[in-house]
């Protein structure tokens, strides 16, 4: 018994990446959430207490406003009739800048909170659909349908593997001269280092940050055929950002 015990929670380190969790008994299908669930929990209770709206709230919680990295990134992508993608929404501090924009958008997620959670406060506000996953797929989203792919904060939290098969899927899903921006730690900058000081875990622990190196983001998105139109890597910026437009052929490098 302590063997599969010892197997249960080393099969738990690795699925909580996908906010999975192995147990016992009836419990075995139900699914983990998230650790910022609760987060956004808090912020939506807050909200619905002083008239609020939650996302002001996290915005004061995770460091301030949203709308200038959104406007700098995102919005200049972003026509009336697009179809824009966005991985990992959480509770919508971006979202919410670029719905009512775009033509429609696609909210995918592997929190099924954060699914039901945006179809209620997205209500009449856009047109879009959540899409509820399980690993590093697009599955459900048909080759070649989207303008734009962007993700903020999400591969902060992303094996490499993973970072890559998503990768690969956004080149998919993508059109021709369709964009892709996503954000992740920068390993090579002051912040970065420190910060991975501060959230390196006890030994045998693990982090819940992943650190990159920008050189390494941009040649995997070069190697899955991408052709990198900006990245945003100064040596005191905590994070850094790829943006990277699929090109017109289909042609990998």
């Amino acid at each position: 018994m302590r063997v599969i015990g010892r197997i249960a929670r080393c099969a738990n380190s690795l699925l909580e990446t996908f906010g999975l969790q192995v147990v016992r008994g009836d419990r075995a299908s139900r699914e983990r959430e998230k650790p910022w669930d609760d987060e956004f929990k808090q912020w939506i209770a807050e909200a619905e207490r002083t008239g609020r709206d939650p996302n002001d709230l996290g915005d004061s919680a995770w460091g301030g406003s949203a709308l200038p990295d959104t406007e700098k990134y995102i919005l200049p992508h972003v026509r009336p009739d697009s179809v824009v993608l966005e991985l990992g929404p959480g509770s919508g501090r971006v979202t919410r800048h670029v719905i009512g924009r775009c033509g429609e958008m696609i909210l995918v997620d592997y929190s099924r909170f954060v699914c039901e959670w945006m179809t209620k406060y997205f209500d009449g506000k856009g047109k879009f659909k959540t899409l509820l996953i399980n690993t590093p797929s697009l599955e459900g989203v048909a080759t070649e349908s989207v303008d734009l792919i962007f993700a903020e904060g999400v591969f902060h939290h992303i094996e490499l593997d993973d970072l890559c098969f998503f990768l690969e899927e956004f080149h998919r899903v993508l059109k021709p001269r369709g964009v892709m921006i996503f954000n992740f730690v920068n390993i090579m900058s002051s912040k970065g280092k420190d910060w991975f000081r501060q959230w390196r875990p006890p030994r045998g622990g693990r982090s819940i940050f992943r650190f990159y190196h920008p050189d390494v983001v941009r040649d995997l998105a070069e190697m899955v055929g991408f052709e990198t139109l900006r990245l945003a890597a100064g040596s005191q910026s905590l994070l850094a950002t790829i943006e990277a437009r699929r090109p017109a052929s289909r042609a990998s490098s």
